[in-house]
């Protein structure tokens, strides 16, 4: 049996198979509504709204959250091979009943991922970019003690120096200076990111 979002002749492995093949047991409607939840979160990338709406699925469904979580993972992961080998709607369609799922439900997914293909490529694409790994960070807190201005007299600031990972061996220092609530709305955002992190983990 040749699974073609491996690019490969290799046989996924058993949980793979096992995530995906769960999407047979949804009925068609309720599997669209699985797979627009899958694909407004590859595109849009708002992991907030997805976690609610993966807990509120479950709870819909009465399914633990932690399979659907797994069921989401593995269906990415079929979503990603696809898009990355660029398969066509019909090859889609093949692999998904390859998975145990049934001819309407392979077809409602594929005209679905046929839909979305170009807003999923564009997606991909803009989240393959290389990011720099982090090698090492100081940071210095101070206080404005004088200024041309008296509204930044006594004023809070964050230095931060990152060292950066440039590839080949090269590094890149980055410094930043931010003010208080600056420094608090980058903390917010670094704990959504670990947060989305942690999720699927």
């Amino acid at each position: 049996m040749v699974y073609r979002f491996l690019g490969n002749n290799e046989t996924p492995d058993q949980q793979i198979q096992n995530e995906i093949g769960y999407l047979g047991n949804f009925d068609v409607q309720v599997l669209g509504r699985f797979v627009d939840m899958i694909f407004e979160f590859m595109i849009a990338q708002q992991p907030d709204g997805f976690i609610r709406d993966v807990t509120e699925f479950a709870s819909d469904q009465s399914l633990s959250e932690n399979l659907l979580k797994n069921i989401c993972r593995g269906f990415m992961v079929f979503l990603k091979g696809s898009v990355k080998l660029n398969l066509t709607p019909t090859y889609v369609k093949e692999d998904l009943i390859n998975f145990r799922l049934s001819e309407e439900q392979a077809e409602l997914v594929s005209t679905k991922y046929k839909q979305h293909f170009i807003a999923l490529s564009r997606s991909f694409a803009g989240n393959s970019l290389s990011v720099n790994q982090v090698l090492d960070m100081q940071w210095r807190f101070g206080v404005t003690v004088a200024s041309s201005s008296d509204k930044q007299q006594g004023s809070t600031f964050l230095q931060l120096k990152l060292v950066l990972d440039k590839g080949d061996n090269a590094k890149e220092d980055v410094h930043m200076e931010l003010t208080l609530p600056q420094f608090y709305q980058f903390l917010k955002e670094m704990e959504k990111a670990k947060s989305s992190l942690e999720y699927f983990n």
